[in-house]
């Protein structure tokens, strides 16, 4: 349970991914964009990339994505 705990935000990291995807393509679908539409897409397409990055490095390469039972 502690292990859940201390990883939360990993976990809301994960669930922002198709959030993100879902935002950028939102956004790609707007016909005539402004300037700040333009500005907010950049920045759901950067968002996007590095979740998926931090997710990666969180599920793979991190010592806290390793289950530790100790009693």
């Amino acid at each position: 349970m502690k292990y859940v705990i201390n990883n939360l935000c990993h976990y809301g990291d994960i669930l922002a991914i198709p959030l993100f995807a879902l935002l950028v393509m939102y956004f790609y679908n707007i016909e005539h964009k402004s300037n700040i539409e333009y500005v907010l897409f950049y920045f759901s397409i950067s968002g996007f990339l590095l979740d998926i990055l931090y997710t990666y490095i969180f599920c793979f390469h991190s010592k806290s994505s390793r289950l530790e039972i100790s009693f």
